[in-house]
């Protein structure tokens, strides 16, 4: 899936951009990085020059500069003077798949690593929605990163029921929580919800993910029940923008009984 990262299109075309968004030369780099996560612009590719873009874009020059810059720093381009611009030939998109079962999601968390970036001290609840269960009367709230290699690909807010963590609170400070879930005797995972919206980063979660403030993010809700419908984890993903899709095959009946 990919995420649209300017504002509304003008009517000749080219995006327009506003300040509610973040700098200008930000929201270009966006543009401009969407179009090689897409693969619009593949690896070895050469860049628009900087003319075409300045018409393209109708800023100036000095902003272009600014979001290829950015790039560059992300290893997405690189440039060579008297040649041009040139897609690097790692720029290509490495998508993190939202996972639509149980299992495949455990799965999907292997490799993962997390880092805890705050933990809140006092045990707090989280906001629970109609259909999440019933509250623990107590949870664990942790703020961490989660990234592969050497990139961090999500911010997570998540909220442990206290009783669970303290269980294996080593564990659960290092390791991936529903995984470790998984793993425990006497705590049986019945169900797990997940909501998918569009947002943009504020500054902590920008902070987090290498990215400007005010780029586009996945925003994963996922909320865990026991048998017992408790919810014993809830927890808020937010992902870098051009990096998640869901992708869901249809059933065939189903297609050819709507055609």
């Amino acid at each position: 899936m990919s995420l649209e990262v300017a504002t509304k299109i003008s009517t000749d075309g080219r995006p327009t951009f506003s300040e509610k968004h973040g700098t200008l030369y930000a929201q270009v780099a966006n543009v401009l990085r969407q179009r090689i996560r897409s693969a619009q612009w593949a690896a070895g590719d050469q860049l628009p020059t900087l003319d075409e873009l300045e018409r393209e874009f109708q800023v100036a020059r000095v902003t272009l500069r600014q979001a290829l810059s950015l790039l560059e720093a992300e290893g997405m381009i690189w440039r060579k003077r008297g040649r041009g611009t040139f897609v690097s030939e790692s720029a290509g998109p490495e998508w993190f798949k939202l996972e639509t079962s149980r299992d495949e999601l455990i799965h999907s968390l292997e490799g993962t690593w997390s880092r805890i970036i705050d933990v809140d001290a006092a045990e707090s609840l989280p906001h629970l929605d109609p259909g999440d269960g019933e509250s623990a009367p107590s949870y664990r709230h942790m703020r961490r990163i989660h990234g592969r290699g050497e990139g961090a690909y999500a911010v997570v807010d998540m909220y442990l029921d206290a009783k669970v963590y303290k269980r294996a609170p080593r564990r659960f400070d290092k390791e991936m929580i529903i995984p470790v879930i998984d793993s425990m005797r006497g705590v049986e995972i019945a169900d797990i919800r997940q909501t998918l919206t569009i947002g943009t980063a504020d500054k902590q979660v920008a902070e987090g993910l290498g990215v400007p403030i005010g780029s586009p993010i996945g925003i994963l809700r996922r909320v865990v029940q026991d048998k017992s419908g408790k919810a014993i984890y809830v927890g808020t993903v937010n992902y870098r923008g051009d990096a998640v899709k869901l992708d869901i095959t249809l059933a065939g009946s189903g297609i050819e009984a709507a055609s």
